[in-house]
């Protein structure tokens, strides 16, 4: 299986959405709610293309899109996002989709994210990654890169 990660394209939209609306993305997402793809598409062309502060990778195997990771600019950082297709899930894709994201995205802000308590793979792929816990609530575990 080959690997490859690379800017997010527009044509690339459809694929996120899909990918964001599988049942098991909407069970660890921050908003659980189903988006139009008309509307997703119109969001995804604004926050990417538009907006150049915002940035989305996506990871494909054979030239298939099987992952994104997000990271969108919030105040001082970034707030990343990653998903993974359930069809692809315990491979070991999700780690190197952040790896190898975070290493293009080449930044000195740090890069945050907010992970569910309950979703022990995602914790795995951050800490993988050298994110380090800075806080933690009743739901979430809160993780910082420098």
């Amino acid at each position: 299986m080959e690997l490859t990660v690379r800017p997010a394209q527009l044509g690339d939209a459809q694929r996120i959405w899909e990918i964001r609306n599988e049942p098991a993305s909407l069970a660890v997402a921050a908003s659980q709610d189903m988006i139009p793809l008309a509307q997703h598409v119109a969001w995804f062309n604004n926050k990417y293309f538009e907006d150049k502060d915002n940035v989305c990778f996506v990871a494909e195997v054979n030239q298939n899109v099987v992952g994104y990771s997000r990271f969108d600019l919030s105040g001082d950082h970034y707030l990343n996002s990653i998903a993974v297709s359930s069809s692809m899930h315990g491979k070991g894709i999700g780690t190197l989709l952040l790896g190898q994201s975070v290493a293009q995205l080449k930044t000195d802000k740090p890069i945050h994210a907010e992970v569910r308590k309950y979703n022990l793979a995602s914790v795995k792929i951050f800490e993988r990654n050298g994110f380090q816990k800075i806080s933690e609530d009743d739901k979430n575990i809160y993780y910082q890169l420098i």
